[in-house]
């Protein structure tokens, strides 16, 4: 009779514990500080008329976000950009250009981004509600990039296709908009459907689920389809689109303030660009990266 009691507590216990929920939600801490880190590897293969282009590249973006105020689980951040970063590789052709340079003799469009800061307003869920200071952070970013005030207005004008508030919001979302919108069990799935422009029009729908949970950190396995279909001007030239891909891996984030402490997902995007009345063959692997940590 001892056994099949024992037997009995032992079942009920393994029940109990797998269906365990975790609510999985932003809830940063008011005024702490977070470094956030994120990189893309990207190796590019394009074909016009006949003729392959091969290139690499790694963008880099580190933020600082401080955590200023909460309402109603809505959190107000400060986010600093304490570095940009670009290394690329084209048919031999190697550039490298870096926030951390502020050499004022050389022309360098990162140079004005070092300490830029603007605000946001981050939901439970990981939606940003708002976006602000982003004018303001661009008249410094143009002052700081040259010398001569002729030149500020058109430079800000230049910033203002990758730094609108809406690309800004967009980029922010595609990272921290994860979150599921009830409480979950080990492997329970939800769904995500984010947009993004910072060059060519990308939407996501990504599937996440929780595969484990250990010392207080929820492992995401993550699993999504990427489309990019629309109009978008790259260095002057006009381009239309018409790609479609993958990304999957697995997302780490700390339970108790739901912060992204490591992501690791490897992109695929492939299909028909047209530019200037020509077609381009596309394909593009990456991988993207995000750590971040606490700095208080």
């Amino acid at each position: 009779m001892k056994i099949i009691f024992t037997l009995l507590f032992s079942l009920t216990s393994l029940v109990v514990c797998a269906q365990k929920t975790y609510v999985l939600k932003q809830n940063y801490p008011t005024g702490n500080k977070y470094d956030f880190s994120f990189v893309s590897d990207q190796i590019i293969n394009q074909k016009i008329t006949g003729k392959s282009i091969n290139s690499t590249q790694t963008i880099g973006t580190d933020y600082i976000f401080d955590i200023t105020e909460g309402h109603n689980g809505d959190k107000d951040l400060k986010v600093t950009y304490n570095r940009l970063y670009m290394k690329s590789n084209a048919m031999g052709n190697a550039m490298t250009l870096s926030s951390d340079d502020q050499d004022s003799t050389k022309k360098n469009p990162f140079s004005g981004l070092k300490g830029a800061s603007f605000y946001m307003t981050i939901s439970p869920s990981g939606t940003i509600k708002t976006v602000a200071g982003i004018d303001q952070m661009l008249d410094n970013m143009a002052i700081r990039m040259t010398n001569d005030t002729s030149q500020v207005k058109q430079i800000k004008n230049a910033l203002s296709k990758q730094f609108s508030n809406e690309i800004v919001k967009q980029t922010m979302e595609s990272s921290f908009k994860i979150y599921p919108d009830k409480a979950v069990k080990i492997g329970d799935s939800w769904t995500v459907d984010t947009k993004m422009q910072m060059s060519m029009p990308i939407e996501t729908i990504t599937q996440y689920t929780l595969k484990e949970v250990k010392d207080g950190i929820a492992i995401l396995s993550v699993k999504g389809t990427l489309v990019s279909k629309g109009n978008f001007e790259a260095m002057g030239n006009k381009m239309e689109t018409d790609l479609q891909g993958t990304n999957s891996g697995e997302t780490s984030l700390d339970i108790k303030t739901g912060i992204v402490l490591d992501s690791h997902l490897r992109v695929e995007l492939y299909g028909k660009m047209k530019s200037m009345g020509q077609d381009i063959d596309f394909e593009m692997q990456g991988i993207n990266k995000i750590t971040g940590k606490e700095i208080n």
